[in-house]
């Protein structure tokens, strides 16, 4: 059983690891989309379609990140009493972190999933001159948040067998 639960973390791992690299080149995308409308800005030329797709490529860049950062521990924590505690206090801190998360989440994915079936049924587009739909964006949210979830557990329970095995 254990080694079953071990392969699915392990595909969680890989699956948040490899979008997270395959989502990393969204940066390029917004710099290009930044460098053409600063152009023709400065050329008079109309790009309307420049900041409204830049804030869409913007959000899925910021969806993914969130994932890939907690894969990699690359968030900001502060430790100044944490590492003052025993590994027992940690753990039962871990504990809590995970259960308020998890609560987190799935208000997330519940409240998400309601407002992206909302925009996919009404074909929500967004104000102004360039219509962008907007129901893409909102259904990532609820998507990313499973994924969140899951990479939220998985590295709660990493992080805990890495400590068993001496890592």
């Amino acid at each position: 059983m254990r080694d079953r639960i071990d392969k699915v973390f392990k595909a969680i791992d890989w699956f948040s690891n490899w979008a997270g690299k395959v989502v990393c080149y969204l940066g390029l995308v917004l710099m290009v989309i930044t460098v053409i409308s600063v152009t023709t800005r400065m050329a008079n030329i109309s790009f309307i379609w420049g900041f409204p797709l830049s804030r869409q490529v913007f959000g899925v860049f910021i969806l993914f990140a969130g994932v890939y950062a907690m894969l990699t521990a690359a968030h900001l924590r502060v430790e100044i009493l944490y590492t003052r505690l025993s590994s027992k206090a940690r753990y039962i801190l871990g504990a809590i972190d995970l259960v308020l998360f998890a609560i987190l989440m799935v208000v997330l994915i519940w409240q998400g999933g309601w407002m992206a079936g909302n925009s996919i049924m009404n074909n929500e587009m967004s104000q102004g001159t360039p219509k962008i739909p907007l129901y893409v964006i909102k259904t990532f949210i609820p998507v990313v948040a499973v994924l969140f979830l899951l990479q939220g557990i998985s590295s709660f329970f990493r992080r805990d067998n890495n400590k068993e095995s001496g890592k």
